[in-house]
């Protein structure tokens, strides 16, 4: 009996499968099965599971399609493991991710639910972005804005049969929201590993089917959760936010397949659940907008112009700022491409950003060197480098001097912070110098020169005995 079963359900994904089935081959770890569920699928799944002739993968197959969260519990009921993960058909494992959650769940017997970071790629795999969700989710962090996908999480087979798995008749979504919503209330405990292990597939411009029947499943998730007897009393407080976040999130699907009415309605919704929503001009509403059309690597601009020419007539004030979300968009997508070395692209959005006078504000700074530095954890150090070596030239035509000197002190003092915690002294005491010399600022940063001072000690133990004896006099 294998220790980890890995359900995989299939309904077509032909393109992808062969993909995420080499993906789970491919793994370190080996006492796994692998559980494909065809549900009644109409392309070559069966076929495609043919050519991969390992006696730990099993093929089931449904007679009729029953639907995503069918097929999983199909998958479940039939594994033998005491770990189960989940992966979509379109979605990828690194070749860590089991041994890095068995691992993780031996040390965390309280932990009944794990997950981890992953990496956003685009439909021939380039990477878009690398999430790092909360390292211990709660109820509240579920309601008010799922941190984790189905790909990412795995879960103990005890959790997931006292919950009687998934709920078969969530078969327009939301059954993941549904699932985890209903552990959190039965006392599962939730916790995730800070590395990107598994890989989720975004589609450029892909047009979602059966919107209203999505965000219908996503209010019944939630309401069920809130009109449940054991829901505290502090979950049940963020009813109205939660029903807002996921009316105004449906109601941008709804604008970008064209059911304006629909779309319409959803959003008027979510204004009357959270007016903070366009408070300050808009201003959440409009960085929503921003973020969510950038996420697919489609055309943002195009995305952006649909929602803003379907607004309610009284909103219908912030489309004055069309141009204002599109040349945030090229900042955000043209900095994401350069990051991730589409250079060309990268340079080509953030030339369309400087031509709408877009500028980069200190939230974007922030955000980009939290991804140079998660860069640089995941692909080396001397990566992030190269990088930092050209950033400030690409920079120049979307950010003030001060801006970038800020950037790139803040970057080398976190890369000084974070190579001290590893041990690698030398490659601390290297790290605050550049801060220094790129923002001479940081010449007055007493954290800055602590670590410095600190990177030494550790280096040379015979200075520290010395520092150690001069201060015991």
């Amino acid at each position: 009996m294998p220790k980890v079963s890995v359900i995989i359900p299939a309904y077509n994904q032909a393109d992808y499968l062969g993909a995420a089935i080499k993906s789970v081959l491919r793994q370190s770890y080996t006492d796994w099965e692998l559980i494909i569920v065809n549900d009644a699928s109409p392309d070559q799944t069966n076929a495609i599971v043919a050519q991969y002739p390992d006696a730990r993968l099993r093929l089931l197959v449904h007679e009729q399609n029953r639907g995503l969260p069918a097929a999983r519990n199909t998958g479940m009921r039939a594994a033998t493991g005491e770990i189960f993960m989940l992966l979509d058909a379109d979605d990828l494992f690194h070749s860590e991710k089991i041994a890095a959650h068995v691992t993780f769940l031996a040390a965390h017997p309280e932990v009944g639910v794990s997950y981890n970071a992953r990496y956003e790629i685009g439909k021939a795999g380039e990477i878009l972005a690398l999430w790092r969700p909360i390292c211990t989710a709660s109820l509240a962090d579920m309601v008010n804005g799922f941190p984790f996908a189905p790909s990412d999480m795995v879960l103990r087979r005890e959790w997931a049969f006292r919950v009687d798995l998934f709920d078969e008749s969530y078969v327009a979504m939301s059954e993941d929201l549904d699932i985890n919503c209903r552990l959190a209330l039965a006392g599962c405990h939730f916790a995730g590993i800070n590395r990107p292990l598994n890989y989720r597939r975004y589609y450029p411009n892909r047009v979602i089917r059966n919107v209203p029947a999505r965000l219908t499943a996503a209010e019944r998730a939630l309401t069920t959760l809130f009109r449940d007897p054991t829901c505290p009393l502090e979950i049940v407080a963020l009813h109205d936010m939660a029903l807002a976040n996921t009316n105004v999130v449906w109601s941008y699907e709804g604008f970008i397949v064209g059911l304006t009415q629909h779309g319409q309605t959803a959003l008027r919704k979510a204004v009357r659940l959270n007016p903070a929503l366009i408070a300050n001009q808009g201003a959440n509403f409009l960085e929503f907008l921003v973020d969510r059309s950038i996420q697919d690597g489609g055309d943002h601009a195009l995305a952006i112009h649909r929602v803003m020419d379907q607004l309610p007539l009284e909103l219908a004030w912030m489309a004055e700022s069309t141009s204002w979300a599109v040349g945030q968009a090229d900042l955000r997508a043209g900095l994401r491409d350069y990051l991730w070395g589409r250079t060309i692209q990268g340079e080509m959005h953030l030339m369309r950003a400087a031509a709408q006078e877009s500028k980069v504000q200190p939230a974007l700074l922030r955000f980009l060197v939290d991804q140079l530095l998660s860069h640089s954890q995941e692909e080396g150090i001397h990566v992030s480098q190269v990088i930092m070596r050209d950033l400030p030239r690409v920079l120049r035509i979307v950010a003030a001097p001060a801006d970038i000197r800020w950037l790139e002190g803040c970057y080398w003092l976190n890369q000084a912070l974070y190579q001290f915690k590893a041990g690698a002294y030398r490659n601390a005491r290297q790290s605050v110098l550049q801060a220094f010399l790129k923002d001479p600022g940081y010449l007055r940063n007493r954290g800055a020169w602590a670590t410095l001072v600190r990177s030494c000690l550790s280096s040379f133990p015979s200075l520290n005995r010395f520092a150690l004896s001069l201060a015991m006099k």
